[in-house]
């Protein structure tokens, strides 16, 4: 008699630990929404932006007069931004079930535009396993040989000349890893996913953080005809001679991602 319970107690200890297993693999639905926070500044940071570049591993070559005026730039805005994903890895850990790793791959790659003007329609969408997530991260990889990463677009405004059309482009592909977290939380706050609630998140490039430093007295350096001809100026990570401006901002662009759940 004895046996016939102890055989009983541990198939529903067996049947009970198998439904719990079960229930860790349900899929949670999650909607994830872009967002673009603009960049303006009528008073470019110059004297922060000089001591990042002093700091930077820029050759001497390559480094102005640290006397440099700011130039006739009066005023940078970035308010466009867009970018091509061919590639996101879900990566999570959870208090319960087995942990999360899922690649999803887009062919043709997913353009995303971001306009503040505009409210952004496009959306992502993916189910994963619902539970208790002590961490989640979304890494993004952008563009490919054909298509540039990322590229942020505005105009600036120098003395006496129209605004001039800006546009600072990742033409290289881009591996970007980001945190993700619950709205108003610490970023050690779990993440709770439920198969009967649809989830909200939202991927935010900020801009404004970005650009903070921007070398501007650089950019009135090296592209002085294009600013008094009224032309667009481009920068990209494919031109030797644009580097300064990214490594001045070097690290700056994967902390300028959030991945925030609502």
């Amino acid at each position: 008699m004895r046996k016939q319970r102890f055989f009983l107690l541990t198939l529903i200890a067996f049947i009970l630990g198998a439904c719990q297993k079960d229930e860790l693999t349900l899929p949670t639905s999650v909607d994830v929404n872009f967002d673009l926070i603009p960049f303006t500044n009528n008073e470019i940071e110059t004297q922060s932006a000089e001591i990042l570049l002093k700091n930077s591993s820029l050759s001497q070559a390559n480094t102005p007069n640290q006397n440099t005026a700011p130039g006739l730039i009066k005023k940078m805005e970035i308010f466009k931004a867009s970018f091509f994903i061919t590639d996101i890895i879900i990566d999570g850990k959870r208090e319960q079930g087995e942990d999360v790793y899922e690649k999803i791959p887009f062919d043709p790659p997913l353009e995303i535009k971001l306009d503040e003007n505009t409210t952004v329609s496009q959306k992502l969408s993916f189910d994963i396993p619902q539970g208790i997530y002590q961490k989640l991260n979304l890494q993004l990889f952008l563009g490919n040989e054909e298509l540039p990463a990322l590229e942020f677009s505005g105009v600036v405004t120098s003395g006496k000349s129209q605004p001039v059309i800006f546009n600072y482009q990742f033409g290289l592909k881009q591996e970007i890893t980001i945190q993700g977290k619950r709205e108003d939380g610490r970023p050690t706050d779990n993440i709770i996913l439920n198969k009967n609630q649809k989830e909200q998140a939202y991927l935010t490039l900020d801009a404004a953080y970005f650009f903070k430093y921007f070398p501007v007295f650089l950019l009135t350096q090296h592209k002085k005809e294009e600013l008094t001809e009224e032309s667009t100026i481009t920068i990209s990570n494919k031109n030797e001679k644009d580097m300064p401006f990214f490594t001045t901002l070097q690290g700056r662009l994967e902390e300028s991602f959030s991945f925030v759940f609502e």
